[in-house]
């Protein structure tokens, strides 16, 4: 072992090549996909939009570790500005190779197979001497190959004339808009439109450093024009309208996030939320918003002519949300399906179907099986959960059957 890394050393300080490989080029886009040593997922697909640096390297290799803390302040510098750095080990030690990145400060993830210059990326890229570093674009293809020390003027010109996109071109579009929608609204005088418009706008696309001066610019009128609104929650409150009160200072504490405003709006809340009286009047008005989206589910089946499906649908609307207005509604519709008999024994038996076919062949099962304790119990609860039904007749016959 001892002798192969005197080799490995030898091979890398004086950059003696191994047999010619397939080599990837300036201008290839090539492939990369790993589970890296700490079982982070590597992949080159996913890492668009940014400069990436692939490096080959291992601790064996003097002039690899001799540009350790380059590559450490390399990645201090550039990370935050959209680098992502990732490491190809040539070591044939994995235990070693992650301690001695750990302790050089290696904060990225690292491949190991542990086959030194059999190394299954380092042959498929054409990589015959280490150190050796490419650079990839934010589109994928390799800007530069080379020596490691040669790396800041390659990032300093990559950096000018392929800049990474530190969001993801759809965020940062939907960004943009909110923040549109948000301007258009405060020339039309609608602060409250503004803030919700400003809430859709997520936190990553500040990123962009040209999104995040013109949101700040939106932002900045948004809250002069926001101490308002916020004075106004007060009455709101006074009057127990709760729920608004609490949807607007929500709305001025996601739009104005990070503003003296939103600190304020937060504070408040917490106070509001933090009353009984307030968690009701919330609570109500969540299951009043459930007790209408089920009886428009109800209204929607029976404005298809799907009047069995409708008739359990406001039957259960009537049952779940009797202390809300659409339970009586529902109740009031369920009433005049009742009126025809003929079609509630219809709508009971298509409702029943599923489940009581089920239970009777349990049933069935049980006393087929000699079990008739089990297959009493469960005929009973076919009688006692659908009554007046075909399945209820069945079950009473199968009851009647079982020996005594």
């Amino acid at each position: 072992m001892k002798t192969l890394a005197t080799l490995c050393l030898f091979v890398a300080a004086i950059g003696w090549s191994l047999p010619a490989r397939a080599a990837v080029n300036v201008g290839d886009e090539p492939k990369l996909d790993f589970m890296s040593a700490d079982g982070t997922p590597v992949s080159l697909s996913k890492l668009k939009g940014k400069l990436v640096v692939v490096d080959f390297w291992a601790t064996w290799c003097g002039p690899c570790m001799a540009e350790a803390g380059h590559m450490v302040q390399i990645n201090k510098t550039y990370q935050p500005k959209g680098l992502q750095m990732v490491g190809i080990s040539l070591d044939a030690n994995k235990g070693e190779m992650m301690s001695v990145a750990k302790q050089s400060g290696f904060a990225w993830p690292q491949y190991f197979d542990g086959l030194v210059w059999e190394n299954k990326i380092g042959r498929a890229w054409g990589v015959t001497s280490i150190p050796r570093t490419f650079l990839i674009g934010p589109d994928g293809k390799v800007l530069w190959s080379g020596h490691a020390a040669q790396l800041d003027q390659q990032l300093e010109k990559a950096f000018k004339e392929h800049p990474p996109q530190l969001v993801d071109p759809k965020v940062l579009a939907d960004a943009k808009a909110a923040v549109d929608r948000a301007d258009s609204a405060l020339k039309a005088g609608d602060t409250k439109l503004a803030l919700q418009a400003m809430s859709k706008v997520p936190a990553d696309a500040r990123a962009d450093k040209e999104f995040a001066a013109r949101a700040d610019e939106v932002r900045k009128t948004l809250e002069q024009a926001a101490e308002s609104t916020l004075q106004d929650v007060e009455p709101l409150i006074q009057k127990s309208q709760y729920v608004e009160a609490t949807a607007r200072l929500r709305e001025l504490s996601t739009g104005l996030d990070g503003t003296p405003t939103a600190a304020k709006a937060k504070k408040r809340l917490g106070e509001l939320l933090a009353k009984p009286e307030v968690k009701a009047a919330l609570a109500k008005a969540e299951r009043t918003k459930q007790a209408d989206a089920a009886l428009a589910v109800a209204q929607q089946l029976k404005d298809q002519h799907k009047d069995e499906q409708a008739y359990s649908r406001f039957k259960g609307v009537a049952t779940d949300f009797a202390d809300i207005p659409a339970g009586a509604t529902a109740a009031a519709v369920a009433k005049e399906y009742e009126k025809d008999p003929n079609f509630v024994k219809r709508a009971t038996e298509s409702a029943a179907s599923t489940k009581a076919s089920s239970a009777l062949r349990v049933a069935q099962s049980y006393a087929t099986a000699g079990r008739k304790d089990l297959a009493r119990k469960k005929y009973q609860e076919v009688i006692n959960e659908f009554p007046g039904t075909t399945y209820a007749e069945q079950a009473k016959k199968g009851l009647a059957a079982l020996p005594k």
